[in-house]
This record gives structure tokens, C-alpha cells and sequence, in this order.
């Protein structure tokens, strides 16, 4: 299980803000999640190298809170998502598959498409690289209902334990990626992009402003991130979901109660049970101030 099992995806943990969005399809009653392990919740800790252990919380369990019964949420199996890196093409077909026999009215593929993307490849870097996205949009084209998709992000820097230099795509082909599955999704027309890339930019290297009542609260560069700087906190993937909301909500029509469901950031806090993780970093930040 080695640096591997870890990566995933993503962190994630993430997404910009997104303009809510009607997709044309059918009411949705059913949402189904895949991915890689960022949606799954990974846990970084000593197993993978880490000095402590690290927290998360899975995808499911966030949107899942979110509807409150007003749409059925199910996914994948965590682990397996957690292991999509070992054979994208395979677990990814699975993934699939199991998603078609739920029949879902959306699918959910935050991170999905990483692990075609990022990994150890042979041959022309970039025409691998190219080869695996496509595998990645063949396998999605099988979907055939509204899609949320992240897009490619930037993951140099993350800890070596977990991604190594030559599992990364140079940042021209990370764009030139960006660029066709963009391509894809204007031609499906049903698909979402949650634009990951922006977001872990952010995350990494500028830091983030959390949106609390009692106002908003500037984060330290990786601040929302695991000690691998990979894979998102239970806060990372909090601000995470509450970036997806307005994407979320344009998934239902308008008599939908979901439609206009619009939670605070506290209520994600509480859902994805970062309280103390949020305390925590406030305090940090009163200290600092303070000094």
C-alpha cells in the first residue's frame, strides 16, 4: 500500500466558486458520488509516513447531511476509491458500473478523472497523459445524466511520500488537459465542472477566507490541508461542499426543496464535525496576532 494508497485526488478537496447552473435533465431524486480518495474521505497518518494522524470526512457523508432526505445520496465504496490510482481504468470502470445499477438522477465526480491523469506512465509523457483523460471521458460518457466533474489541478508539492515528481503532470499539460476536457463538457451540455484547479491553488498558496457570521476568517496558505498537502481536513472539505452549493442546487428544479437549500458555512463546519479543527485554527490565529 505504499505512498499511493494515499493520493487521490485531490483535494481536494476543491472548487471555486460556482454559478448555479439548471442542467437539462429530468427532476433529480438521486445523487450518486464517485471518485478517488479525496471524495472517500482519506485519512492520512503513520501508515503513509505522516509524524500524526489526520482527519477527514467523506463526500457522502457532507451531501448527504446537505439534501436531509430530500434527495437519496449514495457512492462507492471508500476504500476502493481510496485505491482508484492503482488501476484507474479498471476501478474506475467499477465505479461506473455500480453507478448505473443505483440509476441516479446526477452523478457526483469531484476527482474522478486524477488518477487518469496523474500517475507513472511510459512512453510521451503528455500523449500517455492525453490517453488516460480520454479513457477517463470515455468511461463518464457512459453516464448518461447531468455530471458534476472537477477539473485538473496542480498538485506539485504535495508531500513525496505521497506523489512523487514523476507521477505529476507538467503545468502545459495540466492546461492543455483543462482545455479538452472543457471541450467535453460544453459538448455533453449536462455536465458541471467544479473548477478544483483554482480552488487548491488557492488552498496551497494563498490561503483562504473562511465566511463566518462573525466575519471572515483569512487562512494560512495549506491550512485546510493534511499533512501530505494532498488530501483535504474535515474544515478543507467543509469549505469544499459549501463552494459546490450553488452548483448543488442549480442540479434541481426550481419546486425543488434543494433548489434553495442555502446553508452557512457553520452548518458544513458542523456536518463535516470540524467544530474543534475551526476552533483550533482561530486560536492559532488570536496567538499570532497577539504576539
Amino acid at each position: 500500500m505504499k505512498a499511493l494508497l494515499k493520493c487521490a485526488s485531490v483535494l481536494l478537496a476543491a472548487a471555486a466558486a460556482l454559478p448555479a447552473q439548471d442542467l437539462e435533465a429530468g427532476a433529480v431524486e438521486r445523487i450518486h458520488i464517485i471518485g478517488a480518495s479525496v471524495s472517500g474521505g482519506f485519512t492520512d497518518g503513520p501508515m503513509f509516513g505522516a509524524k500524526a494522524p489526520g482527519e477527514s470526512v467523506s463526500l457522502h457523508r457532507l451531501l448527504k447531511r446537505w439534501c436531509d432526505g430530500d434527495a437519496k445520496v449514495t457512492t462507492h465504496p471508500p476504500m476502493e476509491m481510496w485505491m482508484l490510482f492503482r488501476d484507474p481504468a479498471k476501478t474506475g470502470q467499477k465505479e461506473v458500473l455500480m453507478a448505473k445499477r443505483r440509476k441516479p438522477d446526477a452523478v457526483v465526480a469531484i476527482d474522478f478523472l486524477f488518477w487518469f491523469v496523474y500517475g507513472y506512465v511510459s512512453g510521451d509523457p503528455e500523449a500517455q497523459r492525453a490517453a488516460g483523460l480520454e479513457r477517463g471521458l470515455a468511461l463518464l460518457d457512459q453516464l448518461e445524466v447531468p455530471l458534476m466533474v472537477g477539473d485538473l489541478p496542480d498538485m506539485r508539492g504535495a508531500a513525496n511520500r505521497m506523489l512523487k515528481a514523476r507521477q505529476i503532470p507538467s503545468v502545459q499539460v495540466l492546461k492543455r488537459l483543462n482545455r479538452r476536457l472543457r471541450s467535453w463538457a460544453e459538448q455533453r451540455g449536462d455536465v458541471t465542472l467544479v473548477p478544483l484547479a483554482a480552488l487548491v491553488k488557492e488552498l496551497k498558496h494563498e490561503g483562504s477566507e473562511l465566511p463566518l457570521k462573525t466575519g471572515a476568517l483569512r487562512t494560512p496558505p495549506a491550512a485546510l490541508l493534511q499533512s501530505d498537502r494532498l488530501h483535504a481536513t474535515r474544515l478543507g472539505m467543509a469549505f469544499l461542499v459549501f463552494r459546490m452549493q450553488a452548483a448543488l442546487q442549480g442540479l434541481f428544479d426550481l419546486g425543488h426543496a434543494l433548489h434553495g437549500q442555502r446553508w452557512s458555512f457553520e452548518e458544513f463546519v458542523e456536518a463535516a464535525g470540524a467544530e474543534e479543527e475551526l476552533e483550533e485554527l482561530q486560536q492559532r490565529l488570536a496567538s499570532r496576532r497577539d504576539r
